[in-house]
């Protein structure tokens, strides 16, 4: 199995792609409604198991995730016997992700999360230090909003990187429609968000080879309102990848499973969890 890429898009969510909207506002929108689950259903430890397209487990496979009785620190074990194992720790303040650590092989990413008086996220600082290089890299996002509460534009920037600016447009009912790249006053990219029942449908962007919008993500959804499928399309259109998820009575996911263009399973894993 492809479990590289794989782990990357399962815990750290669609990080390889890009869109700052989807990724620091959506993203996790997403950590914290699954981490509110958790609390309200009394789930102390999810335990995850990969199968293979045979039906057969995936040897040397673990991913495990614990929640402490008083919600404030959730860890996220991950091995695989293609990559080095990996921890995932994140704290909790006031119901809220202040802190992640990710510790994989030599390299430590520690992630701070800061809120302003209204609950939004306003603020995210991740330091990566590598034990053998010894030198940290930090990059910085900073959020401004609209009166009405809709993100209006991020700041990036970073030890050995240019400032990259985000603009973004919004609906009259405050959706987020079109992300905007700047960096040194040039506009570098642009994206396009859409919805269906004020709900994310696709992910756009243009593509110069293919000379037309091509989706980056789509979206599906049930009655409950939980995603059902997400087709993922590289910048080129050469690689297609499609997930698609089922959900215990609680809410949390049961299963996710991902094809190829050819809809051969390049994963799947099912998840259960123990109760406190």
């Amino acid at each position: 199995m492809k479990w590289l890429l794989l782990f990357c898009i399962l815990m750290h969510g669609n990080s390889l792609w890009g869109q700052f909207y989807l990724n620091d506002i959506i993203g996790l929108k997403v950590s914290q409604e699954k981490y509110q689950m958790m609390r309200k259903s009394k789930i102390n430890k999810i335990i995850g198991n990969s199968i293979e397209a045979d039906g057969s487990n995936t040897k040397g496979f673990i991913l495990n995730q614990e929640l402490q009785i008083d919600g404030k620190k959730m860890t996220t074990t991950i091995a695989n016997s293609s990559s080095s194992p990996e921890k995932i720790t994140n704290i909790y303040e006031l119901s809220k992700l202040k802190r992640t650590i990710v510790n994989k092989s030599s390299i430590e990413t520690k992630t701070e999360y800061g809120y302003n008086e209204n609950g939004a996220l306003n603020k995210i600082t991740s330091t990566t230090i590598d034990s053998v290089q010894k030198k940290p890299v930090t990059e910085t996002h900073i959020w401004y909003y609209q009166p009405n509460g809709s993100p209006s534009k991020m700041i990036k920037f970073g030890n050995g990187m240019d400032t990259l600016t985000v603009e973004l447009v919004s609906d009259s009912s405050g959706l987020i429609i079109e992300e905007y790249w700047f960096k040194k006053g040039k506009k570098i990219e642009t994206y396009y968000y859409y919805y269906s029942n004020n709900q994310l449908t696709d992910v756009v962007r243009f593509n110069i080879k293919a000379n037309r919008l091509i989706p980056d993500f789509v979206y599906e959804y049930n009655q409950q309102n939980q995603l059902t499928s997400m087709i993922q399309i590289s910048f080129n259109g050469s690689a297609v990848v499609h997930w698609t998820y089922t959900y215990h009575s609680n809410g949390l996911r049961e299963t996710e499973t991902a094809r190829d263009k050819a809809k051969n399973i390049i994963a799947k894993i099912t998840y259960s969890f123990e109760r406190q």
